[in-house]
């Protein structure tokens, strides 16, 4: 049923013949290097993404062996993403529109799944209402799509389960949905952790506080105990290797405003320089001869530039309140080179600025993307941005990157469940 599932990844030239039909101005002698679909050497197990995104959590799993079976996503936007970028050959796999109208149980009776014959089903549902950062509507439909998710995984009975969201859905609203998650788990056969981890400790340049849950079923694993994943880095490590310049001193390299590319490849115009960067680039290229995309910048006005040059010389929004440069945000920080990005990535990429005082800015699409720890191979795809009412409907880049779960915390999370499983 799932041709090609096992078999060993084509690398370098080789893919060309593979790929090169299906991408339009295909440059075998750059883009082989930038198309490859993961990093995976041999695929090894399956999975079925819900709530898919982009692809970030996707991402990490393929890198630690799995390969998508199925995947669903309600937007066009980050379903073209996650098709061009984890998918190519295998577009059909992915499956667009809200999951509780296609991705029925009827639908999954047509893909005659046996049960237990899929090593993992992972999701994150839309945590907008269950986040500090959203409106907090309690009665919000989108708090009520676990139990879609719920009924998936009682339908195709996985050997695993990986559910992931804001910390808040444990505990908003009294609801009880994180015991509810539990117990309804345990009483099909899965042994269960879950609870709150920083994405940090597991070498994302960012805080990025998560809730995550895994589960094995009982007759696939033999440990009467599941914990989750231990952390793998520490504060010394981080301070050493993921400041906010040996992350992404390597991209900036912008001489006006407006600069940058958004859909077509750009060439790097230093080499990589940290181990970090060197990781972010082992695909798209380490040298200039390498090459990425999603690197345009704004084109900020005068004002917003002063603004901008004013935070990095230590003043606050609060501080620039009744004067020229006081601004509708409630919340603008910038970023220090020298120090570990104690933030989270958001949605709304004016939140925080470059470190760079003789170009302050907000950050790129690609930027965000490091911070995320996406490699610069991997490319987003739809609108680079939105306003106004848009922001309800469209899911540009920028939210794309931000509703991503980290690959790195994925792969961390992909290589535990990996652990506990026996077939």
């Amino acid at each position: 049923m799932f041709g090609g599932f096992g078999r060993k990844c084509l690398l370098g030239i080789e893919i060309c013949n593979l790929i090169g039909p299906l991408v339009s101005g295909f440059n075998p002698r750059v883009d082989y290097l930038v198309l490859v679909p993961s990093d995976v050497i041999e695929s090894s197990r399956s999975l079925v993404d819900l709530f898919a995104g982009c692809g970030g959590v996707a991402l990490g799993f393929h890198q630690s062996g799995f390969e998508t079976l199925y995947a669903n996503e309600l937007h066009p936007d980050p379903a073209e993403t996650y098709r061009k970028n984890l998918l190519i050959g295998k577009e059909d796999r992915m499956i667009v529109g809200p999951m509780q109208k296609v991705f029925l149980n009827k639908h999954i009776d047509a893909m005659k799944i046996k049960p237990f014959e899929i090593d993992c089903v992972a999701g994150g549902p839309p945590c907008q209402g269950f986040s500090n950062a959203g409106p907090n509507i309690a009665n919000d439909p989108r708090n009520k799509l676990y139990r879609e998710f719920l009924r998936v995984i009682r339908k195709i009975k996985p050997k695993s389960v990986f559910f992931e969201n804001v910390p808040g859905f444990s505990n908003r609203y009294g609801l009880n949905l994180q015991e509810h998650l539990v117990s309804s788990l345990e009483k099909i056969g899965y042994r269960v952790a879950a609870g709150k981890v920083f994405s940090c400790f597991y070498g994302v340049p960012q805080l990025r506080a998560r809730f995550i849950l895994i589960g094995i079923h009982k007759n696939y694993t033999n440990q009467r105990r599941i914990v989750l994943p231990k952390e793998t880095w520490n504060l010394k490590r981080m301070n050493k290797d993921l400041t906010a310049e040996k992350v992404l001193g390597d991209l900036n390299t912008y001489t006006k405003y407006g600069g940058g590319v958004d859909k077509e490849l750009e060439n790097y115009k230093i080499p990589a320089r940290t181990i970090y960067q060197r990781e972010m680039r082992s695909i798209s290229g380490t040298t200039i001869k390498g090459a990425t995309m999603n690197t345009r910048i704004p084109n900020h006005g005068d004002t917003v530039q002063q603004r901008f040059r004013k935070y990095l010389q230590g003043e606050t929004v609060d501080s620039l309140k009744g004067t020229d440069f006081e601004t509708s945000k409630h919340s603008q920080r910038p970023l220090a080179a020298d120090k570990f990005p104690k933030i989270t990535v958001v949605s709304i990429p004016d939140d925080y600025v470059h470190y760079d005082i003789n170009m302050p800015r907000t950050l790129s699409v690609r930027e965000c993307a490091r911070l995320q720890t996406f490699p610069d191979h991997f490319h987003f795809y739809g609108k680079r941005t939105t306003g106004g009412e848009r922001r309800r409907e469209d899911v540009p880049q920028y939210t794309q990157v931000a509703n991503a779960v980290p690959p790195r915390l994925a792969k961390a999370i992909a290589e535990h469940i990996d652990s506990y499983l026996i077939d």
